[in-house]
């Protein structure tokens, strides 16, 4: 099976058409991570934003 691709409301939207017996824990898993390792690189600038905006 394809990973998920596009922009995050694709990637769910994707993933919502699946059916409970189309994929595998294997590619779930992989799934998870990629989508845990996006966040890992943006949460650092989510932060920083958070903390600018708490200053004001």
């Amino acid at each position: 099976m394809d990973d998920l691709r596009g922009s995050a409301a694709e990637r769910l939207a994707q993933l919502d058409a699946l059916g409970a017996g189309d994929v595998t824990d294997e590619w779930l898993r992989r799934q998870l991570r990629a989508a845990l390792h996006e966040l890992a690189q943006v949460e650092p600038v989510a932060d920083a934003e958070a903390e600018r905006r708490e200053d004001f």
